[in-house]
């Protein structure tokens, strides 16, 4: 009779670890009240998202993707979305080259115990150039080089932790070493209570800045876009991913030099 019953208690303890499983897996588990998400196209904007995905807050990192955002409002859309919209707006004022191989976009995702936002930002990511037709080095921050060989150096967890800390020492001018000894945490609601304080605000400036933009750009984007059909799509996607393979490597060295060269040539 204890045999059975102690049978019976593994099983069930086997449904119960199975379910937990199975619940990590599809929805995710964070481990904290928000996640986080950053996009570097050129345009370099960070997201704030709930326990859903859905966009609490977005601010721009640079001075391009205060005009991309400039006339946008993501805030409550599943991220996925978000990120599709905000891709879009950059393919649309030329900040992503649609008839280019130089564009590059960088993923940084801190989601707590699970890669499940992780998995879906980059899968979204994937599919927006593939469905757009447009060639673009696609790279996750984990999969830099030079920045694991700096996160094992600075002895941080992680290299979208380690993103994540330069990111606030350089646009919060807050100590290196001290955002060393924070958790994902304690990073995470920094980047909340900085939102909160300083919300976007477009300037008039950055507003006609893009109106102008997307006018000199609609030509070039309608026109790639209408040529785009089923058997254009399928001969794409193999260029796509052969792409991946092989002019990514670069980008996987150190993305932050050659994002910073990007930005050189994209400026002079």
């Amino acid at each position: 009779m204890e045999k059975r019953n102690t049978i019976i208690c593994l099983i069930f303890l086997g449904i119960i670890l199975a379910s937990a499983v199975a619940t990590i897996i599809f929805s995710g588990i964070t481990a904290q009240d928000y996640n986080y998400v950053q996009l570097e196209v050129n345009p370099r904007v960070e997201f704030l998202l709930d326990k859903k995905f859905k966009v609490v807050s977005v601010a721009p990192l640079n001075d391009d993707a205060r005009i991309v955002l400039s006339d946008m409002n993501l805030v409550g859309m599943d991220i996925e979305d978000a990120t599709t919209d905000y891709l879009m707006e950059c393919a649309r004022t030329g900040f992503i080259d649609v008839n280019g191989v130089n564009n590059a976009t960088n993923i940084t995702v801190l989601d707590g115990l699970t890669q499940a936002l992780d998995v879906h930002v980059t899968q979204k990511v994937y599919d927006f150039f593939k469905d757009n037709e447009i060639m673009s080095a696609v790279t996750e921050s984990y999969e830099d080089r030079t920045l694991f060989d700096k996160k094992k150096k600075e002895k941080v967890s992680c290299s979208n932790k380690l993103k994540l800390i330069y990111t606030l020492a350089e646009t919060q001018n807050l100590e290196f070493n001290t955002l060393k000894k924070m958790s994902e945490v304690s990073l995470i609601d920094i980047v909340a209570e900085t939102h909160k304080e300083n919300p976007f605000t477009p300037t008039e400036t950055e507003l006609s800045k893009k109106q102008s933009l997307l006018k000199t750009n609609q030509e070039k984007f309608n026109t790639h876009q209408n040529a785009i059909t089923n058997n254009t799509q399928r001969e794409f996607a193999y260029l796509f991913d052969k792409f991946q393979k092989t002019s990514t490597k670069k980008y996987f060295e150190d993305f932050s030099k050659e994002y910073t060269n990007w930005q050189k040539q994209h400026t002079n």
